[in-house]
């Protein structure tokens, strides 16, 4: 049933955000360990070592490995939003959650993810020259079109055009929720970075600890935002949310 609000619940959303991420920590802190956390350490290695990242610059196969591995990096960092949406939507659901199935389902949607996130970017970017204001607008409106692609099979711009739909009348709860996220974001990090004041090494393991830890909630967090305002909005129940992926 539907709230009487018609609005997003922001207790409830954190409560499902890391209930996903605990009853599964092997699916999300896992893969986001694999995907975000080690080629982040790898990064910090390399910036740890100045002499030879300029070196690598001098180098034509150096440069082209960097540009294969940024490509390389985009598929699976959009491959692993998407799975982990997924997870969370089939786990909110009261589904099991398949680990192939979830891939699978991301990967066949690699494009017009693909073709969503340019579009976003470059609305929000040309927003947030227009004084801030109109990007953040758009970022409101637009945080669960992923969500949506993945969940109700739509194409890009109908993604966009619901995920509007979804978020009105609770951008401002949005807002707030995103500034939490970013505050225990920064928490962690400030946490990570004094436990990490005493050697390059700890400074590599804290942040892909960080980074492991950001990139999961980052996966659940949008997919419990989507379940929750579809839970507000048209009073979707356990049973509907366990269809979309039937």
């Amino acid at each position: 049933m539907a709230n009487s609000e018609n609005r997003l619940d922001i207790g409830r959303v954190m409560n499902n955000t890391f209930g996903v991420i605990g009853r599964h920590p092997a699916i999300f802190l896992g893969l986001s360990f694999l995907i975000v956390g080690i080629p982040n350490g790898l990064v910090e290695i390399v910036q740890g070592q100045p002499e030879a990242l300029a070196t690598a610059f001098l180098s034509p196969t150096a440069v082209l490995g960097s540009v294969i591995g940024f490509f390389v990096m985009t598929f699976f960092s959009v491959v692993l939003q998407a799975t982990l949406i997924v997870a969370t939507i089939n786990d909110l659901g009261n589904k099991p959650i398949n680990l192939g199935d979830c891939v699978a389902r991301a990967v066949r949607k690699f494009l017009p993810l693909i073709g969503l996130g340019i579009l976003m970017s470059l609305g929000i970017g040309f927003g947030l020259l227009l004084l801030v204001v109109p990007g953040v607008i758009l970022t409101l409106m637009w945080i669960i079109a992923t969500p949506v692609m993945m969940a109700e099979d739509k194409g890009v711009i109908d993604s966009l055009k619901r995920s509007a739909e979804l978020t009105s009348g609770s951008k401002g709860l949005i807002f707030l929720l995103l500034i939490i996220f970013i505050i225990l974001a920064s928490v962690i990090g400030f946490i990570g970075g004094m436990m990490s004041f005493w050697s390059t090494t700890a400074v590599v393991l804290v942040s892909t600890l960080v980074n492991t830890l950001t990139g999961a909630i980052q996966g659940a967090g949008v997919a419990s935002v989507y379940v929750d305002l579809r839970t507000a909005k048209e009073g979707t129940d356990n049973t509907s949310l366990a269809d979309i992926f039937a």
